[in-house]
C-alpha cells in the first residue's frame, strides 16, 4: 500500500522521501526547524551531501511524528547521541514511551520507519547507484552466505545481494538499539518491500499485521 498519509489501523509506517527533489530554498527552511543538538551536528558535517541527508532524515522523522501525534514541531525534541540513534521526546501531554523509529538514507533518498507496536528498523539502498556487487559481497559475506549468493542465477544475483545486505543492516540496528535487559535472541521478523528504485528491508520485533508505505516528494515541518 502506498499513500500520502498514515491510516488509523496500520501497526507501522514506512515514510519514503526522494530528497533529490528538495530544492535549496526548502533545505534552508527545514534547517530552521532543527533543535539545538541537531543543528550543532548538521553544521559540523564536512560533506554537503551527508549534511543534506542528515537534515532530511531529521526533517522526515519530525514530519512523521507531527502526523502520527497531531502535534506541531515545537512539541518535538530530538537529542543527538554519538554512535547511536537520536533520542526522541515529546512535550507534555504528548509524551509516549512506546514509540519506535528507524532512519536510513541512500544517494539522496530518505526512509523513516515508525511504529507504536514494536521495535523496528529499516535499511534502504539505491539500486541505481553504481556498486561492485562481487567485490562488496566478497568483502562482507561469510563463506556460507557467499556460497549461497554465487548459487543464485546471474540475472537475480544483485537482487539477492541487496536482500541479504538490507536484512543484515536492519537486524544490526535492531540489536544495537534494543533496551538493556531485552532478550538478545528475540524472534525478529524481516520483510522486503518492493520499490521501483530502492532495495528496502524492514525488520521488526514482532509480526506486523498492517503496514502503510507513505511516499513523499516534498516535506515541511
Amino acid at each position: 500500500m502506498t499513500s500520502k498519509a498514515p491510516s488509523a489501523t496500520a501497526a507501522a509506517q514506512l515514510w519514503l522521501l526522494d530528497g533529490n527533489l528538495i530544492d535549496a530554498a526548502n533545505i534552508d527552511s527545514l534547517a530552521t526547524g532543527l533543535g539545538t543538538s541537531e543543528r550543532k551536528r548538521y553544521d559540523n558535517f564536512v560533506r554537503a551531501q551527508r549534511a543534506r541527508e542528515f537534515l532530511l532524515g531529521r526533517a522526515l522523522l519530525r514530519h512523521a511524528v507531527q502526523h502520527i501525534f497531531s502535534i506541531d514541531n515545537a512539541s518535538i525534541l530530538i537529542t543527538e547521541r554519538q554512535g547511536n540513534a537520536p533520542l526522541l521526546a515529546l512535550a507534555p501531554p504528548h509524551a509516549c514511551s512506546q514509540f519506535y523509529f528507524s532512519l536510513s538514507h541512500s544517494n539522496g533518498w530518505i526512509a523513516c520507519a515508525t511504529s507504536m507496536t514494536c521495535r523496528i528498523a529499516v535499511d534502504i539502498e539505491d539500486r541505481d547507484q553504481p556498486r561492485d556487487i562481487d567485490a562488496v559481497s566478497a568483502a562482507s559475506m561469510d563463506e556460507e552466505s557467499l556460497r549461497w549468493l554465487t548459487q543464485q542465477p546471474q540475472a537475480q544475483r544483485a537482487a539477492a545481494f541487496y536482500r541479504w545486505w538490507g536484512c543484515q543492516e536492519a537486524l544490526y540496528k535492531l540489536a544495537h538499539n534494543r533496551a538493556p535487559g531485552e532478550i538478545g535472541d528475540a524472534p525478529w521478523n524481516c520483510r522486503i518491500i518492493e520499490h521501483e528504485r530502492l532495495a528496502i528491508c524492514l525488520c521488526n520485533a514482532s509480526d506486523l499485521a498492517a503496514l502503510d508505505v507513505i511516499a513523499l516528494t516534498s516535506i515541511k515541518i
